[in-house]
């Protein structure tokens, strides 16, 4: 062979590889998991900056003009069910709670927390409303449904290690909170663990609220987005872009004067209005939906994973600093001029002057 073909060749498998290198700047598909699901099943949820972000496209708005598709999935099996799909690599980014995040990170699942979505989030235990219950521990040795390795039940423990109760002190069943409600309808159990979903029933008058993990900071449950290590190494540009709208829309969403629309957008789920009004109304969103991963959120996911091993829902530690990644929260804070938009929240989960 010659030199002469040997240096066209050369050039050909460099432009081929230049051009196969293009390809890879970016994603076919952007991969979404939500760990809810609507009433009925239904492939939406409420409560969040997330489920206003999907409501208006503004993803796939962001990504249309690279051709770069989103798909969303929502789970009804909710943590554990997005934590398979990631271990299957089903998944780029979830929108996921607490533990099933600890408990997929602590099994290996190489995943980084890139924004806070929610914190401060209270659990309830409803009863039949004729039940005879007034508190939590008149549910000892009764039949109670939590929705097991969700936050809901490292919330529900870490209710009841405050009190020297043990989960064993109970009849625990683990079901759906879907499930879990029709169970207490039925009076087939004796409490359901659960978020505002439980409102409803009590508003019909068929169930009764007895317990309330509001201002409990240790008993309440965070939320986060989460990304891949594999797909932010890969494309750290689109992980940007996602970031920022995001935010974007957190930082209208969180606007208290425009509370009454997320409400609106959030019964979409098939979760009423009223439910939402007695779930935030005495909360400001811009805390409750803070991004930031402040000294709260940091100190509080230590304190989770903490619990996680003493319950033994985990069997390892690991570095909670480096797994909440903020490079890309700050940058995008930079880029849309929102620094200082939300205000940090001290150890104490008081916010910070």
């Amino acid at each position: 062979m010659s030199i002469r073909l040997l240096v066209i060749l050369s050039a050909l498998s460099l432009i081929v590889s230049v051009h196969t290198a293009h390809a890879e700047d970016k994603p076919a598909v952007v991969r979404i998991g939500v760990a809810s699901v609507g009433t009925g099943n239904r492939p939406v949820s409420g409560g969040s900056t997330q489920s206003v972000v999907a409501d208006q496209g503004v993803l796939e708005n962001e990504f249309k003009k690279d051709g770069i598709e989103v798909k969303w999935t929502y789970f009804a099996g909710a943590g554990p069910a997005v934590n398979e799909a990631l271990a299957n690599k089903q998944l780029d980014f979830a929108f996921q709670g607490d533990l099933p995040a600890i408990v997929g990170k602590a099994g290996g699942l190489g995943t980084k927390l890139i924004l806070a979505q929610g914190r401060l989030n209270p659990i309830y235990i409803a009863v039949p409303s004729d039940s005879t219950a007034k508190s939590l521990e008149d549910l000892k040795g009764k039949r109670v449904a939590v929705f097991k390795g969700t936050n809901l039940q490292l919330a529900f423990a870490n209710a009841l290690s405050t009190r020297g109760l043990k989960e064993s002190d109970f009849k625990l069943i683990n079901m759906s909170t879907f499930d879990g409600n029709a169970a207490l309808l039925s009076k087939d159990i004796d409490g359901q663990v659960s978020a505002n979903d439980l409102f409803p029933l009590q508003d019909r008058g068929v169930a009764r609220v007895i317990y309330s993990s509001r201002g409990e900071i240790p008993a309440t449950r965070l939320d986060h987005l989460l990304v891949t290590e594999e797909f932010e190494a890969k494309y750290p540009s689109v992980v940007q872009r996602l970031v920022n709208q995001v935010l974007r829309v957190g930082a209208l969403e969180t606007d208290e004067g425009d509370r009454t629309r997320a409400y609106q957008v959030w019964t979409k789920s098939g979760l009423s209005y009223s439910s939402w009004k007695q779930e935030f109304d005495a909360d400001r969103l811009a805390i409750r939906h803070s991004p930031l991963f402040d000294e709260y959120y940091r100190a509080a996911y230590k304190r989770q994973l903490k619990a996680s091993i003493i319950l033994h829902f985990v069997r390892r530690e690991f570095d909670i600093d480096s797994w909440l990644d903020d490079k890309y929260l700050k940058q995008g804070l930079k880029d849309l001029g929102l620094e200082g938009k939300w205000q940090p929240l001290g150890v104490d989960g008081k916010p910070k002057s």
